[in-house]
């Protein structure tokens, strides 16, 4: 049986077969190994970012860097736990266009924190969108003074504010760069997300602690893990194709098979002759 699927597999058209399906298991091997490398980053992304929430917290400056200076990872730099000390810079305050929490879409406050080193963009808490969409007119303010805050850290966005094209006060996204050329003088190249209870979260829906299962967010690792499976097993079956069709062909061929498995088994042959007519 061995010999004559072979001799069968050297038919022109099953020749031509077998360069699809080598194409077709060479393509699917190329994604499979793709997947190796983006589970391996998950797991990496997910290791690092779990362990920044678990690390102590420390100074702001220990964790991101001025404007102008080296732009950090986002893997080395989201879910520190960071403390800061400064005053609240109330006229600089801006709304963040385009956020939810909860499933309610609303807007980040946005407050500077002046400090002895840099300004640092602090996002106070959320307030959700008005009926017809608008932002709210009655945020409250942050206090007066000297105060020292606990926060997140967060890299910043690279997306343009926008804050010349929106409403007055609102802003689409928190682009350090682009705070630095309105606010004057050093600032530091991300922000932080107050943490409950900290000074100038009063009257405003704290930003909730990120979820630790999958921090970097997108499939899961056992899915990039399943789709590793997916993609090399269709390679094994897009190379046993031509096999199996051959052998089907053979047994049509050699014994007198029921008419419904020999009409399925020359279904399968027309499909390899259209493969090899398809390829000459």
């Amino acid at each position: 049986m061995l010999r004559t699927t072979l001799a069968t597999l050297r038919q022109p058209r099953y020749v031509a077969l077998t360069i699809v399906m080598v194409f077709v298991a060479l393509v699917c091997v190329g994604a499979g190994t793709w997947q190796i490398v983006r589970f391996d980053e998950k797991v990496r992304a997910n290791d690092a970012l779990t362990a920044n929430a678990h690390d102590a917290a420390v100074p702001v400056r220990a964790v991101l860097p001025l404007v102008g200076g080296h732009s950090p990872s986002a893997d080395a730099v989201r879910f520190r736990s960071v403390v800061a000390t400064g005053t609240y810079d109330p006229s600089a305050q801006g709304l963040v266009r385009l956020r939810s929490v909860g499933g309610i879409e609303g807007f980040y406050v946005l407050t500077p924190l002046r400090t002895s080193t840099a300004t640092l963009l602090i996002v106070r808490g959320f307030m959700a969108a008005l009926a017809d969409g608008s932002a709210p007119s009655d945020v409250p303010a942050p206090p007066s003074g000297v105060v020292s805050v606990r926060a997140q850290a967060e890299a910043g966005e690279t997306k343009t504010d926008l804050a010349g094209g929106l409403p007055s006060g609102q802003l689409l996204s928190i682009n350090p760069a682009d705070q630095a050329g309105r606010l004057g003088g050093a600032v530091f190249n991300g922000y932080a997300d107050l943490k409950k209870g900290e000074p100038g979260t009063r009257g405003l829906t704290v930003i909730p602690p990120p979820s630790l299962s999958n921090p970097a967010g997108g499939a899961v690792e056992p899915q990039h893990f399943a789709y590793i499976i997916q993609w090399y097993l269709f390679a094994l079956l897009a190379l046993a194709a031509p096999l199996a069709m051959a052998r089907a062909e053979r047994r049509e061929s050699q014994s007198g098979d029921t008419p419904e498995l020999a009409a399925e088994e020359q279904r399968a042959a027309k499909l390899a002759d259209r493969y090899g007519r398809a390829l000459r």
